[in-house]
């Protein structure tokens, strides 16, 4: 093969991820970053090898074949070096014998993707868009990866953000909380084992001692069908990320330098997530959803909402998995948060007791999830409960369609007008959760459970929240709307409060109780009644 005739990888990530020998890498998290042309110019070394066998994946033929897909690209970037087939599954033969083969999963069915492939040996196997295929479709084929070539056992896969996707998951190491990546961690070496059947079921550490020391148990049992013929460095893999950057793609931007300001220009979530590769966020979300990133984000930064009345909010879990959340305000400044995992209905109670406690809130100023949670009422006779399902009661019932799309519906409007805060402290903390394997901060678990709230149109022309089943599916990793649920409660004692007067209204109801407390004389009779 004359290499002088080959297109080089451009430098930065796309030489990084051409060169690299990890079992398992993948490149981009931003638009136009050459991401497809550097899977392509990653077989060309190891073609050299006349018994190398490499496989493209894509959902569907018409991006193998479309202008400016794999094919074309193959084209471009071999030329005369390789003789192309195109067929149901277009090849690429290199003059050494080897060749690189494209493969079309429009059906994801395991079942079929066992059938279909179960026979397939690729020393490299290569996802185009990573996004755009199943967990299980992934960790398969991963296992398919199997041949004679030199260059054997390798993944490669390329990628666009997506916060639904399970990558989010499987790559939440090197992402940071404002849902970028983290430059530093870019081409960071870690190892992993996967030791179940889900995304979240995966062991990662910086060594492959650290791996096998996490799951050894599984690990072990694994060697022991073996008959000692690996060791657990076998079993474990190497990995990386390697981010891509649209300024080093000289071959797209050369000449074109109002490219990068044509994608800015599609505003919003979409040109966040496609120039800077940023995972908290979906470009094929709603751009009209109810809570946008950027509002959701103003929290932070707000000034506190406070006016000394205080309450505290908690969602109750006796069972499950889902969190207990407790929220203490100062007026609509969140002020201090209690998470806890698997209680117990009487130390809910106790908890919440000792929370109001903490932060002098008097007993009828705790509200509470009466849903989950009627024995509260039992322990603290005044709390306030809160009950989803009743008919809307405040002074735009009308807009709702019951008492929880109503408190929704304030909320909403609240956060977009800038009109809630968040203690920075308490927004920097871990939000714990026993459905994620790495905690991420309150901040962001509350920018990603805004990004879910929808509502729908009932016939009658009133507000439907989503169900909460709906919005958990939208927000994945098996979560629930545990933290923005009790944000929500906050609203229900100044439903008959007009919109932007909430602060004002908590605070002129405390300025009343200080004159009559003012106004009683210990001379009168009935001071003594």
């Amino acid at each position: 093969m004359a290499e002088e005739k080959i297109i080089q990888p451009q430098k930065g990530g796309q030489d990084y991820f051409v060169r690299t020998n990890v079992d398992v890498a993948i490149y981009g998290g931003v638009l136009a970053a050459g991401k497809t042309f550097a899977s392509i110019l990653a077989v060309a070394e190891p073609a050299k090898d006349p018994k190398f066998r490499a496989t493209f994946f894509r959902r569907t033929f018409g991006q193998l074949k479309q202008a400016g897909g794999i094919v074309d690209d193959f084209k471009n970037a071999y030329g005369k070096e390789i003789s192309m087939t195109i067929s149901e599954a277009p090849r690429a033969t290199f003059s050494s014998g080897a060749y690189a083969e494209m493969q079309q999963i429009q059906d994801e069915n395991p079942k079929k993707v066992i059938e279909k492939f179960k026979g397939l040996q690729s020393d490299a196997i290569f996802f185009d868009e990573l996004t755009g295929f199943e967990w299980f479709t992934f960790t398969y084929l991963m296992s398919r990866c199997r041949g004679k070539g030199k260059w054997s056992g390798k993944v490669r896969a390329t990628t666009n953000p997506s916060k639904r996707h399970w990558l989010r998951t499987f790559l939440d190491w090197y992402i940071r909380p404002d849902g970028t990546i983290d430059p530093a961690k870019s081409g960071w070496v870690r190892y992993f084992y996967i030791y179940g059947d889900k995304v979240s079921e995966v062991a990662w550490g910086d060594t492959k001692e650290e791996v096998y020391e996490k799951c050894k148990i599984a690990i072990d049992r694994k060697l022991a069908s073996f008959n000692g013929k690996f060791t657990y460095k076998d079993l474990i893999k190497s990995f990386t990320f390697i981010l891509g950057n649209l300024a080093e793609n000289s071959a797209l931007t050369d000449g074109n330098a109002g490219y990068a300001g044509n994608v800015a220009a599609t505003g919003g979530k979409m040109s966040d997530a496609l120039l800077s590769g940023n995972w908290n966020v979906d470009v094929d979300l709603d751009e009209d959803a109810p809570i946008s990133s950027v509002a959701a984000n103003s929290v932070f930064t707000a000034d506190p909402q406070m006016n000394n009345d205080r309450w505290i909010t908690s969602d109750l879990a006796d069972t499950g998995t889902d969190n207990f959340l407790a929220i203490a305000w100062n007026g609509f400044h969140i002020m201090d948060i209690l998470i806890l995992t698997r209680t117990t209905p009487r130390q809910n109670a106790e908890h919440l007791k000792i929370f109001a406690q903490k932060h002098d809130v008097a007993d009828d100023h705790i509200i509470y999830d009466a849903i989950r949670g009627t024995y509260i009422n039992d322990y603290i006779e005044d709390a306030v409960p809160f009950v989803s399902y009743r008919a809307p009661m405040g002074m735009y019932a009308r807009l709702a369609y019951n008492l929880k799309a109503e408190c929704y519906l304030r909320l909403v409007k609240m956060i977009t007008d800038g009109r809630l805060s968040m203690n920075e402290v308490v927004a920097a903390s871990r939000y714990i959760h026993a459905k994620l394997n790495q905690n991420v901060m309150i901040a962001t678990e509350f920018v990603e459970e805004c990004g879910v709230v929808r509502f729908k149109d009932m016939p009658s022309g009133k507000k439907q929240l989503l169900s909460k089943k709906e919005m958990n599916a939208m927000l994945g990793k098996g979560r629930s709307m545990d933290l923005l649920d009790p944000i929500a409660m906050r609203m229900l004692p100044v439903l008959d409060v007009p919109y932007g007067d909430e602060l004002t209204f908590g605070l002129t109801n405390m300025f009343e109780d200080e004159k009559e407390e003012e106004d009683e004389n210990i001379y009168e009779d009935n001071f003594w009644a």
